[in-house]
């Protein structure tokens, strides 16, 4: 659920809170009955309340369709990857144990702090294609780090897996303002 529509629930919450005081008022008679009439008359004639209806019938669609919508992603490759097809018999590997692969490739490489990858099933020779979010450490190049890290995952895949040329999309999402490793001399 989003943040505009927590508000707008908050909103709802509280006007529908309002009227049920008011409501509850009325039935146990602490509003009298001429004040409340007087009232729901005066509220009648107003075109604001038109308004205002429209806009909570309008709150209410919103509301239902965020509570009836499932949220999952369907880009999101899950289960199997069908790497290999013969005589032998299938060969298949979990998508847990790509992600595995993909991000410690990616954290061996010097700059890279943290690393979320996301696999997705592609149609084609090669059945996956990777996306990553990394850290970037102070003062290392984006785009030197990025071609390391792309270059280290195909690497990896290739290792481990036999496949080559997977497209991977490197995305640096932070930069750290950690202190950077730095080589060791020897003296």
């Amino acid at each position: 659920m989003g943040i505009i529509s927590r508000l707008l629930l908050l909103l709802y919450i509280l006007a529908v809170m309002a009227a049920l005081v008011v409501g509850a008022g009325v039935c146990l008679h602490f509003i009298p009955a001429r004040v409340w009439q007087n009232e729901l008359q005066w509220l009648i004639n107003q075109q604001e309340t038109l308004a205002v209806l429209a806009v909570m019938l309008l709150a209410s669609f919103c509301l239902l369709s965020v509570a009836l919508s499932s949220g999952k992603k369907s880009d999101i490759l899950s289960g199997d990857v069908e790497l290999q097809k013969g005589q032998d018999g299938e060969v298949k590997v979990t998508i847990p144990a790509i992600v595995g692969v993909v991000e410690r490739a990616a954290l061996l490489v010097a700059g890279v702090r943290e690393v979320k990858a996301n696999v997705y099933k592609v149609s084609g020779e090669v059945p996956l294609k990777v996306k990553m979010n990394i850290m970037l450490g102070q003062g290392y190049a984006a785009p030197v780090v990025s071609s390391k890290v792309n270059a280290a995952v195909n690497a990896a895949l290739m290792a481990a897996l036999q496949v080559s040329g997977v497209p991977v999309e490197v995305k640096v999402t932070e930069v750290t303002h950690a202190v950077v490793e730095r080589e060791r001399r020897v003296v």
